[in-house]
């Protein structure tokens, strides 16, 4: 449903700007066309304000799927450790697994952008973190990207490693899915794994 708002906004701002520029072109009067689509940016972008503050983060059991059409993902464990063969961090280690699956009836599936983060209390977020993905890849061999295409009811798994300073407080992982996009439609509660 935010979705089909979006692009029908969308679609209602671009008449409305193509409409103006006619009018323009013609010499004709172009302030109520001016006026209607600054109320329907108005008017979407006050909705949006307001989803966004009503979202929450719902915390997540280890090995709950989170879907984004037919891919999931989940996480099935997490481990800590402050070094990784030579690789040593100020802060910690924290390796998560996850496991990708494909819930699709008859297709294969390769999800759009896919992306795991870790955040903290004030909303501080890490990706992860190359150098020590390379390190754990040495120890035990390279680890598959998150955005393996799975066959039709496939499941793989692979570790992400993130490198967080020990002062974090409060963290909690969040898999998310698609282009930059997606942060433009209204927010719905995300769920999070939390870290102990």
């Amino acid at each position: 449903m935010a979705t089909l708002i979006f692009f029908l906004t969308i679609l209602i701002s671009l008449v409305l700007v193509i409409r103006i520029v006619i009018k323009a072109i013609l010499h004709k009067n172009t302030v109520a066309t001016f006026r209607i689509l600054g109320t329907v940016l108005f008017l979407y972008t006050l909705l949006w304000t307001i989803f966004y503050f009503k979202s929450s983060d719902k915390e997540a059991s280890f090995g709950t799927d989170i879907c984004f059409d037919d891919w999931c993902a989940t996480v099935t464990k997490i481990e800590k450790q402050e070094t990784l063969g030579n690789e040593k961090t100020s802060g910690q280690f924290i390796i998560v697994h996850i496991k990708m699956s494909n819930h699709a009836r008859g297709i294969a599936q390769k999800p759009s952008e896919p992306r795991v983060h870790i955040k903290d209390e004030t909303g501080h977020s890490w990706a992860f973190s190359s150098k020590a993905q390379q390190a754990l890849n040495n120890l035990i061999g390279k680890q598959i990207s998150i955005d393996q295409r799975l066959e039709l009811h496939e499941s793989l798994e692979t570790k992400l490693v993130f490198d967080i300073p020990k002062e974090a407080k409060n963290l909690y992982i969040l898999i998310e899915e698609g282009p930059f996009i997606t942060k433009l439609l209204f927010q719905e509660d995300k769920s999070v794994f939390r870290i102990q």
